[in-house]
């Protein structure tokens, strides 16, 4: 009896023991597939958390999840089938954990810098069988996986107690001391997002009225300084500058708890404050109601927004464009929501789904809700400071200046591997479609405007209009990351300060800064700044300082305007000026064939291979709604055949030539296209789309034409 009931004592360990067993290396294998890579990086972009307000509790309870609920879930599934047969639970181990080693090996292999797609999956696939096959066989492997069980709690450590996130999770103590102020003026300021000056000007160097009329209005009754430059090229840094007039200190979260000193502590003493901060949280919450989601919508965003971010670790950069873009925002990335609430889907009106992997839904909404949001004192003596950080007009482009929206599969530009723009043809492209999404922030703009005329508060208020950084477009040169030869694109910025009662305008010459922008608010509205500040007035006399600092780059600022000059020449050149007319839409050496009826041209038939057109545009060229919202280009697709990437393409529309690109290999894909027709190409119902290969002189040019398939239908 004693030895029957040892043995059962036995068995039971034995039972118990192999799940434990089991679980440990589970949680070994996938913390360095899940829990280390994702905690890292979102560790070291604590932006993540602290742009969508995340409170500490949400932070630690989503370590603690991405640590453990995948190996819990796992060994669960393990321990039901178990109950059924424990051969089976032990080939389903080893599956999750092939699994596992399959994740940490792509993870690992493109640290590596491995870039051939198949190269990455073919060998993530050998190392996770790999891995599942040492275990099985090799007792030692077996045990130095187990031992490693509590790695995850390292990790969790490093995340919590010695990342950047670590400044959320245990945020420091800061009051709110509110500046004396007696100013009665009402006070708007806008903040645009990654918007040269240049891209708003004409070639004599005004602005272009004919595409951009309401920063042309806003010129005409304000003080514009037209050599006004940012200091930082990351909303994070150049946003916290502006709003406090002192230098961010590096990785320095943009929360109030390291800016107490800001314009909303300067002005909450005297105005109301309505005030939408699309990627800082700057403004304490004992004055502005920054609303939390309910627990449930906020940790949605937050596992919907690190799956994308996973997905980016250990995806082959040829799948990348594939993805949601990650890099135009710190949230939001494949829901659609703003700064505020996560958005509802938009009524398409029977449209194909498109770009819905994109935060540009949310901040149109953002732009839109503030303007209704602004209204007139209900107190004269307590006036309005009513602020909006708008995420207009950066990326992705996806707005035509008259509201309607690209029916994009992906809202990513293609051309670009990180902040490099590897592709000089699609780095033109983006900066077609950066100007036409400009034309459509300067309609919100004048809406804006017009809100401040209707509730009478346009000749009282004190309006600044400026932007956070700018943005570049050159092939082989970064989009954000400031160089020599991108410095002016990225550092002068506009800045216009309408002050109370002006009526007409005038141009300063003054060079202005980032940190000048809030001594400037101060100046104009008679308020004594209580602490100290790295810039000064833009009013003041003097001439600013005389080097262009974008981040750790820098130039003589003579000689960044005369490199502002050539951007300018440059754009011109590119794309004209005044309306979005077929010029507009030239570009490359065959610029001279778009509006060209195919009647009049050369062409041939018989190209080797076709024009694949892949959905939602393939599916709104047959059958475009009467009064789109959507507008189908650019058109992109799948070349095959004997189309090759720097193959120069022409597209028509209906019988004329709308557009001219470049055939382009993503890293390790197909040939592919992308070609931006004008809205004004297409009509109701069915659109007839022709794809040609050019060549010859571009004063004869040859076409050969491409069959043609609409891809889905």
């Amino acid at each position: 009896m004693a030895v029957a009931t040892a043995e059962a004592g036995r068995t039971r360990a034995a039972g118990l023991r192999r799940p434990l067993v089991r679980g440990a290396q589970l949680l070994a294998v996938s913390s360095f597939a899940v829990t280390q890579p994702l905690l890292d990086v979102l560790g070291k972009n604590a932006e993540f958390f602290a742009v969508r307000g995340s409170p500490p509790r949400d932070i630690v309870l989503f370590a603690l999840a991405v640590a453990f609920v995948l190996p819990a879930a796992l060994l669960a599934v393990e321990i039901v089938v178990g109950a059924v047969s424990e051969q089976a639970a032990a080939v389903c181990h080893l599956v999750f954990l092939a699994a596992l080693g399959f994740l940490f090996a792509l993870h690992a292999l493109g640290e590596l810098g491995v870039e051939r797609t198949e190269a990455v999956i073919g060998g993530a696939l050998v190392a996770g069988a790999g891995l599942a096959a040492a275990v099985a066989r090799a007792p030692f492997v077996r045990s130095f996986v187990t031992v490693l069980a509590p790695a995850p709690l390292v990790f969790l450590g490093l995340f919590l107690f010695d990342s950047p996130a670590s400044e959320l999770v245990f945020p420091a103590d800061a009051e709110v001391r509110l500046a004396a102020s007696a100013s009665t003026a009402p006070v708007v300021v806008l903040v645009l997002d990654e918007l040269p000056t240049v891209s708003l000007l004409d070639e004599r160097g005004e602005i272009d009225a004919g595409r951009y009329p309401s920063f042309a209005r806003l010129a005409e009754s304000s003080t514009w300084f037209r050599n006004s430059s940012t200091r930082w090229a990351s909303t994070s840094v150049a946003v916290p500058a502006l709003l406090t007039g002192k230098a961010p200190r590096s990785r320095t979260l943009p929360v109030f708890a390291n800016y107490p000193d800001n314009l909303f502590t300067l002005l909450g003493g005297s105005h109301r404050l309505n005030v939408l901060e699309a990627q800082t949280r700057v403004c304490p919450a004992e004055l502005c109601d920054h609303r939390l989601e309910p627990a449930r919508e906020r940790f949605r965003s937050l596992f919907s927004d690190a799956r994308v971010v996973y997905l980016y670790l250990i995806s082959p950069p040829a799948l990348e464009d594939r993805l949601p873009a990650i890099d135009e925002a710190w949230a939001d990335f494949a829901d659609g929501g703003g700064s505020g609430a996560p958005a509802e889907p938009e009524d398409r009106g029977g449209l194909p789904r498109f770009s819905a992997a994109t935060f540009h839904l949310g901040r149109d909404e953002d732009f839109i809700s503030f303007i209704a949001s602004v209204r007139r004192p209900e107190e004269p003596a307590r006036p309005s400071l009513d602020f909006l950080h708008a995420l207009l007009p950066h990326g992705p482009w996806l707005r035509w200046p008259d509201g309607r929206e690209s029916a994009a599969r992906n809202s990513r530009a293609p051309g670009r591997t990180g902040e490099n723009w590897h592709n000089a043809a699609l780095a033109r492209q983006a900066y077609q479609r950066h100007l036409l999404q400009l034309g459509y922030t300067d309609g919100l703009l004048g809406a804006l405007l017009d809100r401040l005329h209707e509730l009478d508060l346009w000749n009282r208020a004190l309006v600044v209009v400026t932007a956070d950084h700018g943005v570049s477009f050159r092939g082989g040169d970064m989009r954000r990351a400031p160089t020599a030869t991108n410095l002016a694109d990225l550092g002068f910025t506009p800045l216009f300060v309408k002050l109370p009662g002006q009526r007409i305008g005038r141009v300063s010459e003054k060079h202005v800064t980032t940190t000048d922008v809030l001594p400037t608010i101060a100046d104009a509205l008679g308020v004594e700044v209580p602490w100290t500040v790295d810039g000064a007035s833009g009013f003041e006399p003097g001439d600013g300082p005389d080097m262009l600092r974008v981040g750790t780059v820098s130039a003589p600022f003579s000689e960044a305007l005369e490199q502002r000059e050539r951007a300018l020449a440059r754009q011109v050149d590119l794309f004209g000026t005044g309306a979005f007319d077929e010029r507009f839409f030239a570009l490359g050496p065959y610029a001279g064939l778009v509006g060209e009826r195919l009647g009049t041209l050369a062409v041939e038939a018989g190209a080797e291979g076709a024009a694949r057109i892949e959905p939602p545009v393939s599916e709104l060229l047959a059958a475009l709604p009467e009064d789109s919202s959507a507008v189908p280009s650019p058109i992109t697709g799948v070349l095959t055949g004997e189309a090759a990437a720097g193959d120069a393409l022409a597209v028509a529309v209906n019988g004329r030539i709308a557009a001219v690109c470049e055939a382009y290999r993503p890293s390790g894909g197909d040939v592919q296209f992308s070609a931006l027709a004008p809205a004004t190409a297409f009509r109701p119902g069915e659109n007839r789309v022709q794809v040609f290969l050019v060549g010859g002189a571009a004063e004869r040019p040859l076409l050969r034409e491409l069959p043609v398939e609409l891809e889905g239908l």
